[in-house]
């Protein structure tokens, strides 16, 4: 696991609190938004 990037390193759990993916800091919630919706959807 590679260490975390300064503090706004992003993570997405799921519904059970198991994280499923990690973005970094530059990384933009609208690039997150099919991954968001496919568990959104779950």
């Amino acid at each position: 696991v590679d260490a975390i990037k300064w503090n706004f390193t992003k993570f997405l759990v799921d519904r059970n609190g198991q994280p499923v993916g990690r973005y970094g800091p530059t990384t933009s919630p609208l690039e997150m938004r099919n991954e968001l919706e496919k568990y959104l959807n779950q």
